[in-house]
């Protein structure tokens, strides 16, 4: 059932009543982007995965949601299926304004797959956080209770003349018996705050006044003729109930997605962990930076979550199991030595297999919870059982290793596949996995060629000069430190060692920066100063400019993970007071030699001596001869040949 905000209103208590009557939930989401910075590692820990996605989760936005309640039905003894497909959209008004990042990729395999972007922007339905909501709640409450003790404003000389015009025309509209209602356009806010005041107190029983959009957006005042007094207390009380009427709306999805929180039902996706990032984000309250906070938020949000891709990656799939990727999952298990169940729908409430929409939410979302009741099924015929109906407990045991862990698909080859919402997350060894600098020239075969003695490698590159190599032969890896030690045209650096070195300077980085804002909002005169400075960014923290393709294996960049800014709970950054950082000089042979020749005079000043004349001179030259070739339009090729890529304008 596809659901926008012109039936939302009245889907909502189906929706309801699917969540209530339901075994379990399955939810599918649709974004504008996955990636907003570095992607992830093969070697990154389960914090580190939450780090990096996290950019992403707050930047992209979330366009559409499947949900899909799976019911049992005691006649049939089979599930059926009641979907709902939603478009989400936060337009705005009166919700909060919505800034957002999208990918051209995304957004390129979203219109492949014959997604509707214009039905997304005009009938998606909107959405807000809870502290949002409460903080607009509260104000919306606050205006219509104070509606008629606004302070009156002096109508100034320029605008005098329009508004009597106005005021004459609402006059002769009145004396009127043509028409009931008229409008006022070609008017911005501040002259329709004036002639609310005007016209509210010169035809306060006559007329009553209220603001109108039209369906092009414009804005207009709508001017009603009254009956009798009593008729501007019921008009009064409509428009306040209307203002209410285009919160909810403005609420909009938040609901249902609250509703699934409180519900406590099993919830499963697919490769859900952006899913419920995403969920958490925009319909409850912003993400926290803290990784432990957001174990702690999730698992209070939903209680029990579960994730076919997880559960696919375990024995007894595994072994039986070529791609995780949803439509490959669902042929798989739809063969022996599994099969898929049915689960019918009423018509226009659920999906079908012959439907195949892949890649529209509530048909992934659908096509999740066949793939498994089917895994499920196996589960139960192997312990003898011929359960087709889940049980809803929480200590199912069936369900229980792969209840509230989240798949990490980039790491699970590293054996750290999942994020553990109620426990300890896995910590496997790094001590055989190596950061690596290399000369740019070479490719993935001189890698292999330089590790040859050590077995089989596994390496992701970061960029042109710097990959990640992992031995599997872990055995040696204490071995070869000490064997390139000598080699001048490499780097070797442990894993644990790279990271802690990149975290040192992302966090110095991210203090530089928080004090530079600092400066600048107490001397904003000093912003021009500070964009003519030269910043020298660590090697580690320095995100990959160029990237190129290589055999077997595809570049990274990989800018160091910059620990996230505190932040507050209406979902500002805080920043804290620090002092910018010493500006370090560095000594040089020339500069020690041209101090040489700088004699101290007893007054303080300093003089240079015939040598640092010269010097001076020469330098002085060369800089008249860029200043003058800068402002000579007839002959650029000695301007640019006057400039030298290590010039600066310090």
């Amino acid at each position: 059932m596809e659901i926008t905000r012109k039936n939302f209103k009245e889907a909502l208590p189906l929706i309801g009543a699917s969540i209530e009557k339901a075994d379990f939930l399955v939810m599918d989401a649709e974004f504008t982007g996955l990636l907003n910075g570095r992607d992830v590692t093969i070697f990154d820990s389960p914090q580190d995965y939450y780090t990096t996605l996290l950019n992403g989760a707050t930047d992209f936005l979330l366009i559409q949601y499947g949900l899909c309640a799976f019911c049992w039905n005691d006649d049939t003894k089979q599930y059926t299926n009641e979907s709902y497909n939603f478009y989400l959209f936060p337009r705005g008004r009166p919700g909060p304004e919505k800034m957002f990042l999208c990918q051209s990729s995304s957004l390129d395999f979203l219109a492949a797959q014959g997604f509707d972007f214009n039905k997304l922007i005009k009938e998606g339905i909107s959405y807000m956080t809870e502290p949002t909501e409460t903080r607009l709640r509260e104000n919306l409450t606050d205006r219509q209770s104070r509606t008629n003790d606004k302070e009156s404003i002096t109508i100034p000389e320029e605008n005098r003349s329009y508004i009597e015009g106005i005021c004459k025309k609402v006059r002769e509209f009145l004396n009127d018996d043509k028409s009931e209602e008229m409008e006022i356009d070609r008017c911005n806010a501040f002259i329709r705050r004036l002639l609310f005041q005007e016209l509210g107190a010169r035809f306060k029983n006559e007329a009553f006044v209220e603001s109108k959009v039209l369906e092009n957006k414009n804005r207009v005042l709508k001017v009603t003729k009254l009956k009798s007094v009593s008729e501007v207390k019921d008009l009064d009380t409509q428009k306040k109930e209307k203002e209410w009427e285009e919160f909810e709306e403005a609420v909009g999805f938040s609901k249902v997605a609250r509703m699934i929180s409180q519900s406590g039902k099993l919830v499963i996706g697919h490769n859900m962990l952006l899913d419920v990032m995403h969920t958490l984000n925009h319909f409850f309250q912003p993400l926290p930076p803290d990784y432990a906070s957001f174990k702690e938020f999730a698992h209070c949000m939903f209680p029990r979550l579960l994730d076919t891709k997880y559960m696919s990656s375990l024995p007894p799939f595994k072994d039986k199991v070529n791609s995780s990727v949803l439509n490959h999952l669902l042929i798989t298990l739809s063969e022996a030595p599994f099969s898929l169940p049915e689960a019918e729908s009423e018509s226009g409430r659920g999906y079908t297999r012959s439907d195949e929409k892949a890649h529209e939410a509530g048909y992934d979302a659908y096509v999740t919870g066949l793939c498994f009741l089917s895994m499920h099924a196996h589960l139960a015929s192997m312990r003898g059982e011929r359960r087709a109906r889940v049980a809803g407990s929480a200590d199912s045991v069936l369900l229980k290793p792969f209840v509230n862990k989240l798949f990490l698909a980039k790491t699970a080859h590293q054996d750290s596949p999942y994020i553990n919402l109620t426990g300890a997350d896995p910590t496997p060894s790094r001590d055989h996995v190596f950061h690596l600098t290399f000369p740019k020239e070479w490719q993935r075969n001189d890698i292999n060629q330089l590790f040859s003695a050590y077995g089989q490698i596994t390496v992701q590159f970061l960029d042109d000069t710097s990959a990640l190599v992992a031995l599997s032969r872990k055995d040696l890896a204490k071995t070869v430190v000490r064997a390139f030690a000598s080699n001048s045209r490499i780097s070797l650096v442990p894993y644990l060692r790279y990271k802690a070195l990149s975290n040192k300077s992302a966090s110095q980085l991210e203090r530089r920066e928080e004090a530079s804002e600092k400066f600048a909002k107490l001397h904003p005169d000093s912003t021009a100063i500070a964009r003519r400075g030269n910043v020298s960014i660590p090697p580690a923290a320095r995100p990959a400019e160029v990237s190129r393709s290589r055999a077997q294996s595809a570049s990274h960049g990989a800018p160091a993970a910059q620990p996230a800014r505190k932040r507050t709970s209406s979902g500002m950054f805080q920043v804290e007071d620090s002092e910018p950082p010493p500006k370090k000089t560095e000594g040089t042979a020339e500069n020690a030699k041209e101090q040489n020749n700088v004699t101290v005079l007893s007054n303080g000043r300093r003089k240079r001596t015939d040598s640092g004349k010269e010097k001076a001179k020469e330098r002085k030259k060369e800089t008249d001869i860029v200043i003058k070739c800068s402002f000579n339009s007839d002959k650029p090729g000695e301007c640019v040949s006057a400039f030298k890529e290590s010039d600066s304008w310090d």
